[in-house]
């Protein structure tokens, strides 16, 4: 398993069709296909699925585990039991993902889906600086809710081994 994908926040909560529209009035159906186009081109076992979930007192805006608003959204196409949540930013504070990725040797990983902000960012610089993985940011298959803080993550990942893909 050389490259895999990594859908990132395609929870109903972001992604679902009683999503908070107002909050997050991007075009989720228009993503959601172009993100099953993605995983339709990865085997099975090479997508994993990231949900965001609030642990804790302090979880703040993200959606309670177990809650509908924490479920895949209903559209987005699973081919995978590889589903991993996170409290963190950064994926690879979730030990079981980070071990699996190690173990399966992977070199590349294509991210697509919502980024809130810093999490793919914190999560590539992750990939590529303590685990020299190649990072794909599939610019098509991607939206981000807080552009100035994704933009700085995206300013220091252009000096890595980070590829923003514009087209496939």
């Amino acid at each position: 398993m050389d490259n895999v994908l990594f859908v990132m926040n395609m929870q109903d909560m972001y992604a679902g069709k009683n999503r908070n529209k107002e909050k997050y009035s991007y075009n989720a159906e228009d993503l959601l296909n172009k993100i099953n186009k993605r995983i339709a081109e990865y085997q099975p076992e090479e997508v994993f699925y990231i949900k965001s979930i609030g642990k804790g007192l302090f979880k703040g805006a993200l959606p309670k585990d177990g809650s509908k608003d924490s479920e895949l959204a209903s559209t987005l196409k699973i081919v995978s039991k590889n589903i991993y949540s996170k409290g963190k930013p950064d994926c690879f504070t979730n030990d079981a993902l980070r071990d699996f990725i190690r173990a399966r040797n992977v070199k590349e990983i294509e991210f697509v889906g919502i980024d809130t902000g810093e999490e793919i960012g914190k999560t590539a610089f992750t990939a590529t600086e303590d685990m020299e993985i190649k990072v794909v940011y599939n610019e098509m298959a991607l939206i981000t809710i807080d552009p100035d803080k994704a933009s700085k993550y995206r300013e220091k990942l252009r000096k890595t081994r980070v590829t923003f893909k514009q087209d496939w």
